[in-house]
């Protein structure tokens, strides 16, 4: 090697060291852990497979809550509850006139994996089974339109930490209750829509979920925050 060579690579030589001097603490520096959480979503079902439910009501809106314990290396479980709200279009009834609404309560177990990506974002992977209480509120209803069904869901949910325990994301996902829309549930008479023919074999309730929602870690918050 001539002193020219020797000479250049001093300088890379000097960076080296202070290379891995500035990597060491990034790689010894390890991803957060799933804790025990307490999860809140704001929620826009968007029913799918059922037109004639699409046809005579529309979507007011959905909310979400659920405390969830980590078991093992991301794995979970949980438990839950949602409130989904849907009203009666008046004028798609015509000549019948009435209006309402129809609200369902979902309670569930939860079975989840979550994953840090980095220590202040994090997704999570989720499926839920349980029952929903459909509840049909109208002039012409009745009490044989509420019922009680098996529900089950799954979702997905990319989160953004805003303080050591806080963060916030978007979620996404798809749900089915085992039961139909039928002309019955608001009391119509004959047990018919006016106009159209009630299709027998109309997919169940489903619904596409798009949420907002947020995330509460249940422990102490570092004194250091979460590393950035």
């Amino acid at each position: 090697m001539t002193l020219r060579s020797a000479r250049s690579l001093r300088p890379a030589c000097l960076l080296l060291p202070a290379l891995l001097a500035l990597s060491a603490p990034v790689h010894a520096q390890s991803l957060p852990e799933p804790s025990a959480t307490i999860k809140g979503t704001l929620v826009l079902p968007v029913p799918v497979g059922n037109p004639l439910f699409n046809a005579y009501t529309e979507v007011l809106g959905q909310v979400d809550g659920t405390y969830q314990h980590p078991l093992y290396k991301g794995l979970g479980v949980g438990v839950g509850g949602k409130m989904t709200w849907f009203g009666v279009k008046e004028r798609a009834l015509a000549p019948i006139i009435t209006s309402g609404d129809i609200s369902k309560l979902t309670l569930f177990g939860k079975v989840q994996y979550e994953q840090y990506t980095s220590a202040r974002t994090f997704y999570e992977l989720n499926a839920r089974v349980g029952t929903s209480t459909f509840t049909f509120s109208c002039p012409t209803c009745t009490d044989d339109s509420r019922r009680t069904v098996l529900h089950w869901a799954l979702g997905v949910g990319y989160y953004i930490h805003t303080s050591d325990n806080l963060a916030f994301g978007l979620t996404l996902g798809y749900e089915t209750d085992a039961t139909r829309f039928h002309a019955n549930d608001l009391g119509l008479p004959d047990g018919r829509f006016p106009g159209r023919k009630e299709v027998e074999e109309a997919h169940p309730f489903q619904n596409l979920l798009i949420g907002l929602g947020f995330s509460t870690r249940l422990r102490r918050a570092d004194d250091e925050g979460p590393g950035w």
